[in-house]
């Protein structure tokens, strides 16, 4: 699905001076952007970046035999999101057009569709376990889902997730980058997939990390399966609104959007 230039300015010129804003060029620059913390044999992780400031982050990443690439840009609430697999394979396609979130799904055999004022309501609920998810319109074929999960490419995400997050490449620094961080812990859960915890950074909260998440809550609103942690979603173990609405939907039976890889949970942010 080609990108609607025009309906979403801020994105446009994102996704257009992403070079000037790395080269150095005549353009004025953009906001500066967190480094990437350098990692001893980063280059051998199968990740190669073409873009990664915290409003536009690009690349493939292979694991010798399938290939995913990824282009991915956030400004405010605008996003956009395209995902495909070897050869070109497109797996998921996010965009944002005026007032309108629009996902599809496998090359639009399936599509998702909701609106900003929807999503701002539902992120205005203070409880993440009273937040619907009745906003979010499906049109097309719901096997889909079940199909994209049997892809090679899918099964890559998490590990990529976690690559990108031992460069530096957390959700909470580059914005950007969280789709596809949602993506790769709803691929997680979905295949079973448990990756090795990265040392979650030092917080001010320590008191707040104590208190939430819990195991006897099942570590309810922290980021990563059950009480995993996946410190590079979100930026630390603790509690995260978003994570806890993803939650509050698995405790609720909403398959959908729990365990299938709709990326929709990546609009409640962190």
């Amino acid at each position: 699905m080609k990108f609607s230039w025009l309906a979403v300015p801020a994105l446009a010129v994102v996704l257009a001076a992403c070079g000037n804003a790395q080269t150095g060029g005549d353009s004025t620059p953009g906001p500066t952007a967190p480094a990437p913390t350098p990692v001893a044999g980063a280059s051998n992780d199968g990740v190669n970046l073409t873009a990664s400031t915290p409003e536009r982050v690009t690349g493939t990443y292979g694991d010798g035999v399938n290939t995913l690439q990824f282009d991915l840009a956030k400004v405010g609430d605008d996003i956009y999101a395209d995902l495909s697999g070897t050869g070109g394979r497109p797996i998921v396609h996010i965009q944002t057009t005026g007032s309108d979130y629009d996902f599809s799904y496998m090359g639009g055999g399936l599509t998702l569709h909701t609106t900003k004022s929807y999503v701002a309501n539902a992120k205005a609920t203070e409880t993440p376990a009273q937040v619907s998810s009745a906003g979010f319109a499906f049109t097309g074929d719901m096997h889909l889902l079940d199909a994209m999960l049997e892809l090679p490419e899918v099964a890559l995400l998490p590990k990529l997730s976690r690559a990108l997050g031992v460069r530096g490449i957390t959700g909470s620094d580059f914005p950007a980058s969280l789709v596809l961080h949602k993506m790769g812990r709803q691929s997680a859960d979905a295949l079973g997939i448990r990756l090795q915890p990265l040392d979650a950074p030092a917080t001010e909260a320590e008191s707040y990390c104590q208190a939430y998440p819990n195991v006897s809550n099942d570590c309810y609103g922290m980021c990563g399966p059950d009480c995993t942690c996946w410190s590079w979603v979100c930026g630390d173990c603790c509690y995260h609104y978003g994570c806890a609405v993803h939650d509050s939907w698995c405790r609720d039976g909403e398959w959908y959007f729990c365990y299938d890889i709709t990326a929709v949970i990546a609009l409640f942010g962190c």
